[in-house]
């Protein structure tokens, strides 16, 4: 038996996508873990911009969306809201883009996260850094 057979693993709480500006956008939710989380979303002519690429803002709110969902990934935080949000565009990008958001630190009442996007082919398309406003829960 591996050592980390016997391990008492926490149980994260269900982690759900349920922001209608998301389920709209077709955001889904691909996997997650105690603060990070990773969400995809096939890039649809409604998305892109005058030559065909995903547009600036159907990346940045993947990528917002990934990081906020990772500060909640953990079950012990609830977002409040993104009070800044960075990008890097580094290529233009189509098709299905996957972001993954990884909380790096949260205090008491702010946590910091950053993120990578990838197209289809797993090129690295955007990158991001944000602050959002949190709250700890009971318990």
């Amino acid at each position: 038996m591996h050592a980390c057979d016997s391990c008492e693993q926490p149980r994260l709480p269900a982690l759900h996508i349920d922001s209608p500006f998301c389920i709209a956008h077709g955001f889904e939710l691909v996997a997650y873990g105690n603060g990070w989380a990773s969400i995809a979303c096939e890039t649809v002519p409604a998305h892109t911009n005058r030559l065909g690429n995903a547009h600036g803002g159907i990346l940045a709110a993947l990528l917002d969306t990934s990081m906020g969902l990772a500060t909640r990934a953990g079950g012990k935080l609830d977002n409040l809201g993104t009070a800044s949000l960075s990008v890097n565009y580094l290529r233009p990008a189509r098709g299905r883009l996957v972001a993954q958001g990884l909380m790096r630190r949260s205090g008491r009442t702010l946590a910091f996260c950053d993120a990578e996007a990838h197209d289809e082919e797993g090129e690295l398309v955007a990158t991001a850094s944000a602050v959002f406003a949190i709250s700890h829960k009971a318990g």
